[in-house]
């Protein structure tokens, strides 16, 4: 990280140090209220800016609990078009929803999915909605900082190569809120790791996270599918080495993404956009010229909002999910469900 932007941002990185400590005082000591509720509430968060894979552990813990649970997902819904409290249907949209939400959806429609500014008042109206005689759990998406919910867990995300124990403040550094804000966390999850961390290493690692006695640790790797997948059929990744296909993204980083395809030997050209970018017609048209009839490829947070405005059997995108060792998914699952049977 630049010196110069530490230096530079350093009184206003000082100025979000007092408003969020203070802020973050007043919910310790109760001046501010934390609800909680009767429901067993998974929160995921994280304390920097930028993508860490909240998204793809929302879709983990979706898969892992749906057999058990109905699975209520509650998101801000940043940067959609509607306003207040929206529940996902079948009309729903990306722009009605978010990008996020609506991609949670579309992956599985037997999941409730819901978006509201207030964290509060979007749990108060998805419980009223909710059938009362099946089992309920909560998952809730980027609610570190709003804390007038407290979840019965709280799990926090930091990117390996970009930790925040290593990072600074607002606009110095990537900090929302200060290192120490970690202690809130019940489980912290190191996402994006090497393919061949040692126990070494990790154990060095942990020793830099300076970690309480109730929170538990978890180093995660990012895992892309074998097949990539389009409106009406599959293809494996693999085929893309014969075929002619460009690269849409509009996420944080895709660098480990063009990694990951470039290691495979294909050979594309990428077109990036800005974080949960609105396409328009106008973009879709241009990134259709652009690929000169050629597939295109995209994330699939990135796919459903193409597909708006580009119905075509020459869309596709490539699917992420994060992935535990044997063992770590093991302790994951298990601490997940024996916390849920002691909430009960």
């Amino acid at each position: 990280m630049s010196l110069i932007r530490k230096l530079l941002f350093y009184p206003f990185a000082t100025l979000l140090y007092f408003i969020t400590s203070i802020r973050n005082f007043f919910f310790d000591v109760g001046i501010f209220k934390e609800y909680t509720f009767d429901y067993f509430s998974i929160g995921i968060g994280n304390i920097s800016v930028g993508g860490t894979g909240k998204s793809v552990l929302v879709g983990y813990l979706s898969e892992i609990l749906c057999d058990r649970y109905v699975i209520n997902i509650l998101s801000r819904g940043y940067r959609r078009k509607s306003s207040g409290f929206q529940l996902a249907n079948k009309t729903s949209t990306a722009s009605h929803l978010g990008d996020e939400p609506y991609m949670f959806y579309k992956q599985n429609h037997k999941i409730r999915v819901g978006v509201c500014n207030s964290r509060r008042e979007g749990m108060i109206k998805m419980i009223e909605s909710i059938n009362k005689n099946l089992k309920n759990i909560f998952i809730l998406d980027d609610v570190y900082q709003h804390r007038w919910v407290r979840p019965s867990i709280m799990i926090l995300l930091t990117e390996y190569s970009k930790p925040y124990f290593r990072d600074y403040l607002f606009p110095s550094g990537n900090l929302r809120e200060s290192r120490k804000s970690a202690s809130r966390a019940d489980i912290i999850i190191i996402t994006k790791c090497p393919k061949n961390l040692s126990i070494e290493e990790k154990k060095e690692f942990v020793s830099e996270l300076n970690i309480e006695l109730k929170q538990k640790v978890f180093f995660t790797k990012i895992k892309y599918n074998d097949y990539i997948f389009g409106k009406s059929k599959k293809l494996p990744i693999n085929i893309l080495k014969k075929i002619p296909f460009i690269l849409v993204t509009g996420i944080a980083d895709n660098s480990l993404l063009i990694n990951e395809l470039r290691m495979k030997g294909l050979i594309f050209k990428t077109f990036n956009y800005k974080d949960h970018f609105k396409y328009t017609k106008n973009d879709v048209n241009k990134i259709v010229s652009l690929s000169d009839g050629n597939l295109i490829l995209t994330t699939e947070k990135d796919y459903y909002k193409l597909q708006e405005f580009m119905n075509s059997d020459l869309l596709y995108f490539v699917k992420i999910n994060i992935h535990f060792s044997e063992e770590d998914s093991k302790l994951f699952n298990s601490y997940i469900l024996k916390k849920e049977d002691q909430f009960n």
